[in-house]
């Protein structure tokens, strides 16, 4: 009966392709449509934004990006109350070697990006006020941490999830350390340079966003967030939600982005930038803002705790992958520096 009803929700967007449903299966966002020539992805359009950033992303990166078909009318999108595109559903290869797979995404997401890559000229207004902008931010984020904790000390009882905030608190003013630093020596070499670059970005780029068929063919899918943006964000995205499970993490991040850079090189000024806002623990301070200001009643105090540790663990797997880039970079620097001791005289 849920069947029938879903495809006679469906059959008028799916004639205007000249399919005929026999089954609908739900997966999200993404329908799963068995049809008489045929087995197809149908997905639903939010809003009209992302309707553009999917139109724009086939313009650019049509070649890895999933087919999309047009309707009878030549058209990418099919309207029917809403908005929807119809892809092929596609299955990946079986996945062997996580670590190749990895390897594989960054190197595509480098190439993605080199597709519309181009420089730009910044006003020193322009860095000047994203600097104090990011800096004003994380400023609060530290102060609001810190008054919390200092709260939470002089409590006569320590809830939890207040213990384990305690708990992480050095370690979450280390990594706002390392991220200001970083972004200090970011403002002052950009200010010499007055240079950045800019992509057509995916967006929401992860590994359940790219697909590796038998014959070999990789393409990136879900391209409703894409736009123009550093293509740095894709790579510090991708990252964090990846970054989100426990500790240890395997090499395989540390050598997709350094796959990723042998695809696309990062200048000085980027790599600044990469660390900083990769570093950031922002991800951690939302969660006890929430917690102090705005606690849902529905989540228990364990729930909360939980939370809050997986996303200690994922600031710790995001230090991991960055010291690993910092001390592969720098042995790579030395070997390429010449030795400059004299030799001794016999």
């Amino acid at each position: 009966m849920l069947n029938r009803e879903h495809m006679e929700m469906y059959a008028p967007v799916l004639r205007q392709y000249g399919l005929q449903p026999f089954r609908v299966d739900h997966y999200g966002k993404v329908k799963k449509v068995y049809t008489n020539v045929g087995t197809f992805a149908l997905k639903e359009i939010t809003n009209v934004q992302e309707m553009a950033a999917i139109q724009q992303s086939y313009i650019f990166c049509g070649q890895q990006s999933v087919p999309l078909y047009l309707t009878r009318q030549g058209l990418p999108f099919a309207a029917h109350g809403r908005h929807y595109y119809l892809m092929p559903w596609v299955s990946s290869a079986e996945r062997k070697e996580i670590r190749e797979h990895v390897r594989s995404f960054f190197r595509d997401l480098a190439h993605l990006h080199q597709k519309s890559l181009k420089p730009l000229d910044v006003y020193e207004e322009e860095i000047k006020n994203y600097y104090e902008n990011k800096k004003s931010e994380w400023e609060r984020q530290r102060s609001f941490l810190q008054s919390y904790v200092e709260k939470c000390e002089n409590a006569w009882y320590m809830s939890p999830f207040q213990l384990q905030c305690c708990t992480y608190f050095h370690e979450t003013m280390q990594a706002y350390s390392f991220a200001e630093t970083e972004l200090e020596q970011w403002y002052a070499k950009i200010k010499e340079t007055k240079k950045w670059r800019i992509a057509w970005i995916h967006g929401k780029a992860r590994l359940s966003h790219y697909i590796v068929l038998e014959n070999r063919h990789r393409y990136f899918f879900s391209w409703e967030r894409a736009g123009w943006n550093s293509p740095l964000f894709d790579v510090i995205m991708a990252l964090r939600h990846h970054m989100r499970t426990f500790p240890p993490i395997g090499d395989e991040w540390v050598e997709g982005v350094e796959e990723y850079e042998k695809a696309l090189s990062l200048s000085e000024e980027e790599r600044f930038f990469f660390f900083s806002h990769l570093a950031q623990p922002h991800f951690l301070y939302r969660y006890v803002y929430e917690y102090a200001t705005n606690r849902q009643h529905e989540k228990s105090e364990r729930e909360y705790v939980s939370e809050l540790q997986r996303r200690y663990f994922t600031m710790k797997n995001i230090e991991h992958v960055i010291m690993h880039l910092v001390r592969r970079k720098e042995e790579e620097e030395a070997k390429s520096t010449p030795d400059e001791t004299l030799p001794r005289s016999g």
